[in-house]
């Protein structure tokens, strides 16, 4: 039996892993999440030789972990910090530019009491000034579709038929402001990588960072191990990115060289609930805690609570001051009880119980600094670009940690700049320009209007697709939908208890790098993100994978169970592939 080599694209992953250990690049980036993913991104589109090596898979980490919220930044309207306000709000409209399938505006109600400062009056008037901060914030996105809309209130009565359990004596209404979701975060990750690639970068996932190579005191190389090939090289690099987000401070204590990154981190946590809130609209509720940063504050910090695949809510976050190595994040149960509590103490007629919880979401970040027994923390305000040379650490040597998902792409641009910097002066090529992905698109983002692609989306596909398939299928891969099925021909079948087509399946394999089941159905398909799939779903998943892959009985049985352990939390080491757990 010929057994299929994942590939991204038109070449496979050996073939990459092969330019990883023969050729010299520009600029090699460690990570695979939304920063590391841009940096790569954006330093091919300026001309580089670029490499992206990733120890788990594309997206796997905080990425694929949070509460899938593109922030455009109203709490730092309390805080009084306009620089951030703007910066977040411009970064937000950009990913709905750039990534218009992969992403949407969401409205959040935010519940108002009494005639104080958490009034209808108060609460509508900072919205009325945030409205005037971000005046221009749709102006460069041409497709009204994602463009954030303005501001409104709703009466009592308004917000209770939508959100029932809200009520209270006090509540006069709420104000609804808009941010944006990131509707399939893993996705538009492996996006913007797959746009790296297709501009010339070298990537791999499953590729460990175990080793700098200094010489002169200056980094030269990595030592990487592959861990589906279990081969280690060296890749050789005039500038090294270490883009791993939250695993930055463990990864540089690892590689040694007086590499060190003083970042404190919080461990960030969000349930997906059985529960549906309203299937359009967000909520914020008010919790016990406090926002210590905050200069003009309405009251305790809130939990968000945010419709999720139709069925579902996301609740979000709780955090924790987090100490120990980021490889070793995992969730107790007690955590797991203590946040539904917060829950429950900040909403008491939801009543979520522990049955309730489909999926718990876990990832770090970086965090402000606290005590570890605070209860009013204080949260990370801007994303981390280091310089290890100016810290007495080896010269090629940058690490970038992005303070949030929105933030991803502007963090890798400005780690490309320090490293475009660092290059000057060092034979090789040179940057053609400034960063452009701001105004780039990515992989499958080729669309002007959303609603006139799905149209048009839908002449093309037979009526065997349902609607429901369309939206999800476009969601998946926008202006590459047709060619990702094969349109016009039929996409042929389903999986069992699915509405994903197998043709799919084949194509995570074939054309996506996916090399394990958790990869499928947590990162491409989209099946588990949500709720724990059918076994008969898993199983038929396996087999498809397997027939490309050259899996025995034994190797399908063990990727099921592993998917099936990954229920209701996942850790980080769970989602190494078995080669190397």
């Amino acid at each position: 039996m010929m057994v299929q080599q994942p590939a991204l694209g038109d070449t496979s992953r050996s073939a990459y892993c092969d330019r990883l250990a023969n050729e010299t690049f520009d600029v090699l980036v460690l990570g695979g999440g939304i920063g590391a993913a841009c940096a790569a991104w954006d330093a091919s589109l300026r001309g580089l030789r670029v490499a992206l090596v990733e120890r788990l898979d594309f997206g796997a980490g905080a990425s694929a972990h949070s509460l899938k919220m593109l922030h455009g930044g109203i709490r730092y309207l309390q805080h009084l910090d306009m620089k951030r306000l703007r910066e977040s709000c411009r970064e937000r409209g950009t990913f709905l530019r750039i990534a218009p399938h992969l992403t949407r505006p969401l409205p959040i109600a935010v519940p108002t009491y009494g005639y104080g400062i958490q009034s209808r009056w108060v609460f509508g008037t900072a919205l009325g000034v945030l409205q005037s901060l971000t005046f221009d914030r749709n102006r460069a996105t041409a497709d009204v579709d994602r463009h954030v809309p303005n501001s409104y209130l709703l009466s009592r009565a308004q917000l209770l038929q939508r959100f029932p359990a809200l009520e209270s004596a006090a509540l006069t209404g709420a104000g609804v402001f808009y941010d944006g979701q990131i509707v399939n975060p893993t996705r538009a990750v492996l996006a913007v990588i797959r746009s790296a690639a297709e501009a010339g970068a070298a990537v791999a996932n499953y590729c460990e960072a175990q080793e700098l190579i200094v010489r002169d005191g200056r980094v030269v190389a990595v030592r990487v191990r592959d861990l589906l090939g279990n081969a280690v090289f060296e890749v050789k690099a005039r500038v090294t990115i270490n883009a791993t987000g939250p695993f930055a401070p463990s990864l540089a204590q690892k590689l040694g060289q007086r590499v060190r990154v003083d970042v404190p981190l919080s461990r960030d946590m969000a349930f997906v609930v059985r529960r549906v809130l309203d299937p359009t609209m967000a909520v914020a509720v008010q919790t016990l805690y406090r926002d210590p940063d905050a200069v003009l504050s309405r009251g305790n910090r809130h939990l968000f609570m945010a419709p999720w695949r139709d069925r579902y809510t996301l609740v979000g976050v709780n955090s924790r001051v987090y100490t120990d190595s980021s490889y070793e994040l995992q969730v107790t149960d007690e955590e797991i009880a203590g946040f539904l509590t917060e829950i429950n103490q900040a909403c008491p007629p939801l009543a979520v119980r522990r049955e309730d919880i489909a999926l718990v979401n876990a990832h770090l970040l970086p965090f402000g600094e606290n005590n570890p027994d605070r209860k009013d923390l204080s949260f990370g305000k801007r994303s981390q670009v280091i310089d290890h040379a100016a810290t007495g650490g080896p010269q090629g040597l940058v690490s970038a940690m992005s303070v949030r998902w929105t933030m991803g792409r502007l963090t890798g641009e400005q780690a490309v700049d320090m490293a475009i910097a660092k290059l000057d002066g060092t034979p090789g090529p040179k940057a053609s320009g400034p960063c452009i992905t701001a105004s780039s698109r990515v992989w499958g983002g080729d669309i002007d209007s959303v609603a006139a692609a799905e149209r048009s989306l839908r002449s093309r596909l037979p009526d065997t697709v349902s609607n429901a398939q369309l939206g999800r299928l476009f969601g998946h891969y926008g202006s590459k939908t047709a060619e990702v099925l094969g349109a016009p021909s039929p996409p042929g079948p389903t999986l069992p208890d699915s509405d994903c087509f197998a043709t799919e399946v084949r194509h995570a394999v074939c054309r996506e790098m996916a090399a394990t089941l958790t990869d499928v159905v947590m990162r491409r398909l989209d099946l588990g993100t949500a709720d724990q799939p059918p076994e008969t779903t898993l199983r038929a998943c396996a087999a498809l994978m397997g027939d490309l892959l050259g899996w025995d009985a034994a190797r399908r049985d063990q990727e099921v169970k592993r998917v099936q352990a990954s229920y209701p939390y996942a850790s980080p080491h769970s989602q190494l592939p078995m080669t190397a757990a």
